[in-house]
């Protein structure tokens, strides 16, 4: 259950300085299931707030007709009505994945970290998706391969593997969560935000030259 997930690291929520009280989330149908749960184990870390922007079939620079944002602009409606935050989660890829090739997949990645900028944490949480195990493994990939390139700023949540080692957790589909996975979810996201996210400020720097590739278009 997320109470037990949470009791396990709960030494050092209030370590962060006391003015990064405040942390901003943007998803898709994933983070929208978690939003029951997901303020609320936050707290229980000792976040002050927390700014949760999410709708279904979401992307980093795609979205729904029904979504105002995608995933890129909500990074600005946040900033706009809730302020900004030193530490980003970004719960986006399950409807990116398979539909850019691998270096375009990089860019995207990049352009989404460069959106958030310089001076802030980025916890992403990579993608499972059991069906399409060739799309999972090159997005988290690319994941990797960004993180690697900027790993004094962005950390990765490796949902993967705790999606695969916790099948109740998940629906029929195997790409959203049961009822208690998201009740999980929400409870290790926040964990992450403790334990994979250094708890000194962040450095203020100019922006890390991005490689250049040549974007490719949809499959």
């Amino acid at each position: 259950m997320a109470a037990e997930l949470l009791d396990t690291n709960v030494a050092g929520a209030s370590t962060r300085r006391a003015e990064a009280t405040r942390i901003s989330v943007v998803g898709d149908s994933l983070t929208e299931g978690t939003v029951p749960y997901q303020a609320e184990t936050f707290s229980y870390l000792g976040w002050g707030s927390a700014a949760i922007d999410a709708y279904k079939s979401r992307g980093i620079a795609t979205k729904m007709k029904g979504d105002p944002h995608t995933g890129l602009s909500a990074v600005d409606a946040i900033r706009s009505t809730s302020g900004d935050s030193d530490l980003w989660v970004v719960a986006l890829g399950t409807n990116d994945a398979g539909f850019y090739k691998h270096d375009a997949q990089v860019e995207l990645i990049q352009e989404m970290v460069d959106q958030i900028g310089g001076g802030h944490y980025v916890l992403w949480v990579n993608v499972y998706l059991p069906a399409t195990l060739k799309r999972q493994r090159m997005w988290n990939d690319s994941l990797a391969m960004v993180a690697a390139e900027r790993r004094e700023q962005m950390f990765i949540l490796d949902w993967a593997t705790l999606a695969q080692e916790n099948p109740k957790w998940l629906a029929g589909d195997k790409i959203h969560c049961s009822g208690v996975g998201y009740k999980n979810r929400a409870s290790v996201i926040a964990q992450a935000t403790k334990t994979l996210v250094p708890s000194t400020p962040p450095v203020k720097s100019a922006p890390l030259v991005r490689r250049q590739f040549v974007k490719s278009t949809h499959a």
